[in-house]
C-alpha cells in the first residue's frame, strides 16, 4: 500500500487517521471538537457568592472562587456540549494570569478548556478563554442590606396585653424556624418586627414565607386568621400584578384543660379542634363553640385547672 501524507502539513499518516487526507492535528484544526467564545464575562454577588450571566442568579454551592468560575463555565459555556455526553471536558485555570482589584477581588484570568472524544480519547482539542469576573449585589442581598424590603405582613395578636409573653415566645420560635429556612433558601427572611399593643407585626421578604409560617403555627397553636391583599405594582417581565399580602392571626386566649368562666358558669376546655372548641360544664354537659365566639364575646375569667 502506498504511503499517504497529510495534505496540510505533509506528515506521514496511517489508516487510523480520522480523515483520508489529513493527520489528526490538522484535522482538528479544520474540524475542532468544540468551538467556544474567546472571551466570557459573568457576575458574582459580593455577599452570597451566587453568580449570573444576565438576570437569573444561580446558587453557588462553594465559597472558593476557582470553583465558582468552573461552575459558571459549565453552566453558561459548556452546558449544551455536556448534554450530548460525547465529549469529556477538563477546565484548567491559569493561576499566573489572574488579576485582582484593589479590594483583592478576582477581576479576570485565562482558562484552558480541554476536551476529548469519549469514543476515541486520542482525538483531543483545547481552547483558551479570557474570563472577566464582575462583582455586584444580587437583588436578594440588596434587599437584605437595606433591611426594609418586604412583600407580606403577618399580624400576631392576643386578646389582651396580659398575654404578650405568649407573643414573645411565638416570635422567638418563628425566628428560629425562618433562620433554618434562610440557610436553604436565602430569599426567605424577616425584614423587621414591629411591636403592637396586643401583639407584633412580622414583615416578610416573600409571600411564600407567609405560607410556611402559617403552616408551622398550625402545628403548634390554635388561632383564627383573616387574609387581605393590596396591589403594590406590576411585574413587567412576567406580565402580572404584584400584591402585598397581609394575614391577621388571633390566638385563642386559652389552652386545653383550662377553665373559663362564661355567664358565671365554669367550663372546662376539653378539646380544641381545627376551628371549634368543645367545652364541658360541671354537670358534664358539652357545648361546642366556633373560634370566632371567643373573640366576639368577653371571657370574664380564665384559669388553669
Amino acid at each position: 500500500m502506498p504511503n499517504r501524507y497529510c495534505a496540510i502539513c505533509g506528515k506521514k499518516i496511517d489508516t487510523f487517521s480520522p480523515h483520508f487526507g489529513m493527520c489528526i492535528e490538522c484535522y482538528l484544526k479544520e474540524h475542532p471538537l468544540f468551538e467556544l467564545p474567546n472571551k466570557f464575562s459573568f457576575s458574582v454577588c459580593l455577599d452570597c457568592l451566587n453568580y449570573t450571566k444576565k438576570e437569573e442568579w444561580f446558587e453557588s454551592d462553594n465559597t472558593e472562587m476557582n470553583q465558582i468560575v468552573k461552575n459558571a463555565i459549565q453552566r453558561f459555556i459548556l452546558k449544551h456540549s455536556l448534554k450530548k455526553e460525547n465529549i469529556e471536558f477538563e477546565i484548567i485555570l491559569d493561576e499566573n494570569s489572574k488579576e485582582f482589584s484593589s479590594n483583592d477581588l478576582l477581576k479576570c484570568l485565562n482558562v484552558r478548556i480541554e476536551g476529548n472524544l469519549v469514543e476515541n480519547p486520542k482525538i483531543r482539542y483545547s481552547q483558551e478563554i479570557r474570563i472577566n469576573v464582575n462583582h455586584e449585589l444580587c437583588k436578594n442581598c440588596v434587599n437584605l442590606r437595606g433591611g426594609t424590603y418586604f412583600l407580606s405582613i403577618i399580624q400576631l395578636r392576643v386578646a389582651d396585653e396580659k398575654r404578650l409573653d405568649y407573643i414573645e415566645d411565638i416570635v422567638d420560635k418563628i425566628d428560629n424556624y425562618v433562620e433554618k429556612l434562610f440557610i436553604k433558601e436565602p430569599r426567605h427572611y424577616i425584614s423587621k418586627v414591629v411591636n403592637q399593643k396586643n401583639g407584633a407585626d412580622l414583615y416578610l421578604s416573600t409571600n411564600e414565607l407567609m405560607k410556611y409560617i402559617i403552616s408551622y403555627l398550625r402545628g403548634n397553636s390554635h388561632f383564627i386568621l383573616k387574609r387581605s391583599k393590596k396591589l403594590v405594582g406590576r411585574d413587567i417581565n412576567r406580565g402580572r400584578n404584584i400584591f402585598r399580602l397581609k394575614t391577621l392571626i388571633k390566638f385563642l386566649p386559652f389552652n386545653r384543660n383550662d377553665v373559663i368562666l362564661m355567664n358565671n358558669e365554669e367550663f372546662n376546655v376539653e378539646t380544641i379542634l381545627k376551628n371549634k372548641v368543645i367545652l364541658k360544664n360541671e354537670k358534664n354537659i358539652k357545648i361546642v363553640k366556633d373560634f370566632e365566639f371567643f373573640f366576639n364575646n368577653s371571657l370574664n375569667f380564665i384559669k388553669k385547672r
